[in-house]
C-alpha cells in the first residue's frame, strides 16, 4: 500500500511538471543576433523571455500585455510554453489567472 501511494505521488509530480510548447517563426527578415553562447535551438539569437501570471478581470480589454522590447516593432520567433501546473491554475481560478511563459526574438531593424 505504501509503495502504491509513493508511486501515485511520483506520477502526480511528474504530470504537474510536464509541459508542451508551440513555436512560430517567420520566413523573411533577419533576427537580432546575440554574442552569448546559448546551446540549443536559440543559438545566436537575442532571446527575450516573458514569464508572468496574467490576471483577467471584467474590465480587461482584448490586449493582455504588450511587448515593447523590439525597436523594429516585429517579431521573428515566438515560443509559448504551457505546463500542467499552469492549466490547473487556470482551472482552479475559473479562467481568471493564467501563467504565461513566452520566449521571443525580434527582427533586426532595416532588414524587412
Amino acid at each position: 500500500m505504501r509503495v502504491l501511494r509513493i508511486f501515485l505521488y511520483l506520477c502526480i509530480v511528474l504530470t504537474i511538471s510536464s509541459c508542451y510548447s508551440v513555436r512560430f517563426q517567420v520566413s523573411n527578415g533577419q533576427w537580432e543576433s546575440a554574442d552569448t553562447e546559448i546551446d540549443g535551438s536559440y543559438a545566436g539569437y537575442n532571446v527575450h523571455t516573458l514569464d508572468t501570471i496574467v490576471t483577467i478581470k471584467s474590465t480587461t480589454g482584448k490586449d493582455y500585455f504588450n511587448i515593447y522590447d523590439c525597436p523594429s516593432g516585429a517579431l521573428h520567433t515566438v515560443e509559448y510554453k504551457n505546463s500542467l501546473g499552469s492549466i490547473l491554475l487556470n482551472c482552479i481560478t475559473f479562467g481568471r489567472k493564467k501563467k504565461v511563459k513566452i520566449k521571443y526574438v525580434c527582427i533586426k531593424e532595416n532588414s524587412m
